[in-house]
């Protein structure tokens, strides 16, 4: 009777392993305004299909290619959220096309991460004055009106792009795409609530 008992708990332990998930699967955490995610290395985050503009705050903290990207539920990509070598910090849009559809998150990364998925009210605010370094997602408190300037500074030396986004989170203009440094007054469009920065040096936004 022993060793079949001893075979019933060796294949009891068996099945329960080829149960058990992955070392590497995603934890997800949900709060009353967040879905947070984390995990290390190349996964494939499925999420209930939604056309709503949003925010992703994501960290990462290896040393190669981050990429993260919005999946269509064709499994096309669509929103390159994070585009980055080495460790990274930053916030970005998705959802912002009128055609926008996510039903997923693809991570590229040899390091651990996090995304922490978020409505788009809960950007940073846009004070008078906002600063930051690398990507990012302003909210003003009500959309602009009539004519105002934007006084923008960049001092990376990749690819740098203000987009504004109406109040429902749609892309509206791209007031700045240069490559580099940049030091430079465009105007504010009227109707504008979030400003969505792209960037991979300190940045400031000073409106007037």
């Amino acid at each position: 009777m022993r060793p079949l008992r001893t075979l019933a708990v060796l294949a009891a332990l068996a099945s329960a392993a080829l149960l058990a998930p992955p070392a590497q699967a995603a934890a997800t955490v949900r709060t009353s305004a967040a879905t947070i995610y984390r995990g290390e290395g190349d996964q494939l985050l499925r999420v209930r299909t939604t056309t709503r503009p949003g925010i992703v705050k994501i960290t990462h903290n290896g040393e190669g290619h981050l990429a993260v990207w919005t999946l269509a539920p064709s499994g096309r990509e669509d929103d390159l959220l994070a585009n980055q070598v080495g460790a990274y910090k930053g916030t970005s849009a998705f959802n912002t096309g009128t055609s926008n559809r996510t039903a997923a998150f693809s991570i590229k990364a040899d390091g651990a991460w996090t995304l922490q998925v978020l409505p788009l009210t809960k950007a940073r605010s846009w004070s008078i004055t906002s600063r930051g370094t690398g990507d990012d997602v302003l909210r003003l408190s009500s959309t602009s009106r009539g004519l105002h300037r934007l006084r923008i500074r960049h001092s990376g030396d990749g690819h740098f792009a203000v987009w504004t986004l109406d109040a429902n989170g749609r892309t509206h203009n791209l007031v700045v795409n240069k490559v580099g440094s940049y030091n430079g007054t465009v105007s504010l469009p009227p109707g504008t609530r979030y400003a969505s920065i792209k960037a991979n040096g300190t940045w400031s936004i000073v409106r007037r």
